[in-house]
Parts: C-alpha cells; structure tokens; sequence
C-alpha cells in the first residue's frame, strides 16, 4: 500500500491510477486519509455503483423493514414456487495442502 500527501506530490491522476494496478493508493490531506485509489474488477465496480446508489438504498431497506414484519422464505420452499427441480450447484471445498 502507497501512501502519497497531497500536499507533497506532482502526481497526475492517470500516474496514480497506475500505482493503484499494485496496490491501494491512500491519497492524504494535511496527514488525515482523504481517499483510496484501488484496482477494480467488475464485480467491485458494480458493488461501488450500488452503494452509492439512494434508490438501491431504498430498496434495500425497504425489503429489511419487510423481512422483519413479515419474515422471509426458505431457499427450498421458493425453488418449489418457481418450480425448480435441479438443487443449485454447490462448489465442493477442496482441502488445502500443507
């Protein structure tokens, strides 16, 4: 992890970014954290673009609020509803070699 003060740098944005392909970037401002700067996949951009989004939020806590009234489903009972007769695929643990 790198850590660059803001005040003391001439670096461009593309130059971190391609820091940011070894590892996280911590930018600082007058010694405090101020942001990250990390290499994203696809699944990390997505998750970003999610928690930030207020209407993915809401919808969030809205199916919480639900599930705490109401209580939810079971896995099984809801295959049965959608009529899904194969059992989903479960990935087997391999065991780690010493």
């Amino acid at each position: 992890m790198k850590v660059i003060s803001l005040e003391d740098t001439d670096l461009t944005l593309p130059q971190v970014a391609e820091m940011a392909k070894r590892g996280p970037v911590i930018l600082t401002q007058k010694g405090k954290p101020m942001a990250s700067v990390k290499r994203l996949s696809r699944s990390d951009w997505e998750g970003c673009a999610l928690a930030d989004n207020p209407q993915f939020q809401a919808l969030v806590e809205k199916s919480r609020r639900s599930f705490e009234r109401e209580g939810g489903i079971r896995l099984r009972d809801l295959r049965k509803e959608l009529r899904l007769t194969a059992e989903p695929h479960r990935r087997s643990r391999k065991k780690k070699r010493r």
